[in-house]
Parts: structure tokens; sequence; C-alpha cells
């Protein structure tokens, strides 16, 4: 890739960490390494360290901050549903997702022709950009830029289209003939967005309530308290 004056990149990479992982980059060499690949000219021509080390780095960084937050998050989860989660949050396929909706291929250093930035060279620089922070501003500052950023990215959706705790409700209603019914309670605006409180019934008896932005946002939210209270019990 063909990039600006070194002056204009470097502040191209500081507004770009500032504004998707929250903090003030310190030590900039350490974000041109995790953005350099090792088709990179500059690797090739001067021997700069490529960005694999800090991708391993920022690998088990990002797993210690997801496992944190579903531990956190689901009580009451069992392991084998928690690996589940995560696995699909920081998945290659997230990941490179991620990678292309914050545009993190206009600041990679590499060599890719005439052909598109491939996928992989996304993720895996979103990974050493973890690192990178890490390294720079220490875990604590890391953990609360990237779980900003999943949360930007629907983070809550993306746990539960993983883990459709209203189907796992209605399957095991079925199989014990309770019915399962859910019911908006309310609507109401909090910080100027619409959200929506949804009640879920089991049996007749109130087994969870939640609020979310949308409807189905709010039920899945609410079947997830009341998975939590019927599996939790067995």
């Amino acid at each position: 890739m063909i990039f600006l004056g070194r002056t204009s990149r470097d502040a191209r990479i500081r507004r770009f960490i500032r504004r998707h992982f929250g903090v003030r980059a310190q030590v900039l060499a350490l974000y041109e390494e995790a953005l350099r690949h090792s088709s990179s000219a500059a690797c090739q021509r001067d021997g700069l360290p490529i960005n694999e080390r800090l991708e391993f780095l920022g690998d088990a960084v990002l797993d210690m901050i997801v496992v944190d937050m579903l531990f956190s998050k689901f009580p009451q989860g069992d392991e084998g549903e928690m690996t589940r989660m995560k696995s699909r949050l920081v998945s290659r396929e997230s990941l490179n997702l991620l990678g292309q909706e914050i545009g993190v291929e206009h600041l990679l250093d590499a060599q890719t022709g005439r052909g598109a930035v491939h996928a992989s060279l996304r993720g895996n620089a979103m990974e050493a950009l973890v690192g990178a922070v890490y390294l720079d501003r220490g875990f604590t500052k890391t953990q609360k830029g990237v779980l900003k950023l999943l949360k930007r990215f629907d983070l809550d959706e993306r746990i539960q289209a993983r883990v459709d705790f209203k189907s796992k409700l209605h399957e095991w209603g079925q199989k014990r003939k309770r019915r399962v019914e859910f019911k908006v309670v309310r609507e109401f605006k909090r910080d100027g967005e619409q959200r929506y409180q949804v009640q879920v019934r089991v049996g007749g008896k109130v087994m969870g309530t939640a609020d979310g932005p949308s409807k189905k946002t709010a039920e899945q939210a609410a079947a997830r308290v009341a998975c939590g209270h019927i599996f939790g019990e067995d």
C-alpha cells in the first residue's frame, strides 16, 4: 500500500486508536508494528518486526477479556455454553468482520498488489492491535476499550445469536408441557433511545423480566433470565 507522509500516517494511527479503543497511543512504534504485515516493503527492506508476535499476545488478551466478561455476565452459565459464546465472539470470522467495519485495512502496511486485502489480514491486525494497546496502556484500559468496541458492534446480539435462550426455553417448556409466553409490559426511552420491557411467563408464573432496544433483544434477555432460574436450579 502507498502511504501519505510519515507525520500524516502517525496522526492517522493516533486518531484511529483513540477513536476505536478509547486510549491515547503513547508508544507509537507498537501500533506501527501491529499494522505491519510480513509482505511489507519496510519489513523486507529494513528488517522491521512484523505483527505476528503482537497477534499472538493480542489473541491471549482478547480471550481473557471475553472470558472475564462472560463469567460475570452469566453467573449460572455452564462451561460448554460459555465456551461456545467465547468462540463466537473472538472467532476469525468475527475479527475479520470487525476489522473491516472499523477500516483497519486503510492503515495496514502490506503489499497486496492490485487485489483486495485478504480478510484474514484484518483479523490478524485486530489481534495485534489489542496486543499493542495492552503493552502500551495496560490490561484495564485495554479491557475497557475492547468491550466498548465490541458493544458498538452489537456484542449482546452476537452473544444471543449463538445461544438462543428463547428457543432453549420453548424447547424446555414443550418437553415438560409448560406454556411459555412473552409479553411487552412497557415501552419507554432511556437516554433518548427507545426501549422495550418484556416479561416471560412459564406456566403462568413470571420467570424473567428484561428490557432492550428491540422487542427481539428484550425477549432474548428475558429468556436468559428465565433460563438462569430454571437451569440454575437443576
